[in-house]
């Protein structure tokens, strides 16, 4: 490795030269830089967010983790916390708040490739932003995702409500819906909880809530909880710890076909991707009351 110093927005990276991917030769200031590049797509969907580090610190030669909890004296230090009790412990946990590029560039830092973001605004933390649906499929192929996608699209089509796919950077499809102010986590969960229900109920043999991976028999799993208090999802745009790099890239449904193949969202060649312009550049836009499924 080389001695020299690489800095990302004001951020001294150390061993900048680590190798992440080894088939690719992407190394660890390649995903600062690709992140400090993109930021002005990126950044909407961290600013005033709690932060989750998905952290892996040999990139695809290693193992993983989740980091929540950031103390106040860690790294990066300077980067604002909010501190929220954990229901299941008991205990204060201080979660980093995004917003700005050198506090992302600190997450790389420490080894954190994938950021998870969660629907509320650290300023609004009983409300959520968006309806989010995590379809992740059992049988492991993209194109049960986005047949279960175009069909949740449907659902929500007849409900009224516009939606924005996105690739989960790995073999899911995520759905986001934008939604009006004053939406709460719990009126979300519900929500998402009846199309979800809807959708199985529609495609029975391709879509399922069964939390229990063993009486999902290969289907689509619709998860609704991605919406609860301080849970999170991938945000869009995030680089995933997958072979070659993906993205998580935001799709027009025109998009979506079981023939895509979401592999050729990654970090070396996403730029090409960019300049074609964002499909969800109007998302913010178009917030939404939040309504039932038609049934």
């Amino acid at each position: 490795m080389s001695d020299s110093v690489v800095k990302v927005a004001g951020v001294t990276i150390s061993n900048p030269d680590k190798v992440w991917w080894p088939d690719d030769g992407i190394t660890k200031a390649d995903v600062a830089r690709f992140y400090d590049g993109i930021w002005r797509n990126l950044g909407p969907w961290l600013r005033d967010r709690p932060l989750t580090a998905e952290r892996c610190p040999d990139g695809m030669r290693g193992s993983c983790f989740y980091q929540k909890n950031f103390p106040q004296d860690a790294q990066p230090a300077s980067a604002p916390r909010l501190v929220l009790r954990a229901a299941s412990t008991g205990k204060d946990v201080r979660y980093i708040i995004g917003g700005s590029r050198a506090t992302l560039a600190a997450m790389v830092n420490l080894g954190c490739i994938a950021i998870h973001v969660m629907s509320s605004r650290a300023t609004r933390m009983q409300e959520v932003d968006w309806l989010a649906f995590d379809l992740d499929p059992e049988s492991g192929d993209f194109a049960d995702a986005a047949r279960a996608g175009l069909e949740l699209r449907r659902v929500l089509d007849e409900a009224g409500l516009v939606s924005y796919p996105k690739t989960s950077g790995s073999r899911g499809l995520h759905v986001f819906v934008p939604l009006r102010t004053g939406t709460s986590q719990a009126s979300a969960v519900q929500a998402a909880s009846a199309y979800g229900l809807e959708l199985a109920r529609r495609v029975p043999k391709l879509v399922t809530m069964e939390h229990a991976k063993a009486r999902r028999a290969g289907r689509v799993f619709a998860d609704s909880f991605r919406n609860g208090y301080t849970q999170t999802i991938v945000a869009p745009y995030s680089v995933r710890r997958r072979p070659h790099a993906p993205v998580s890239a935001p799709l027009a449904w025109d998009e979506v076909s079981p023939r895509l193949d979401p592999a050729r969202f990654a970090l070396r060649t996403f730029d090409r991707r960019l300049a074609h312009g964002d499909p969800w550049a109007d998302f913010w836009r178009r917030r939404q009351t939040l309504r039932p499924p038609a049934t």
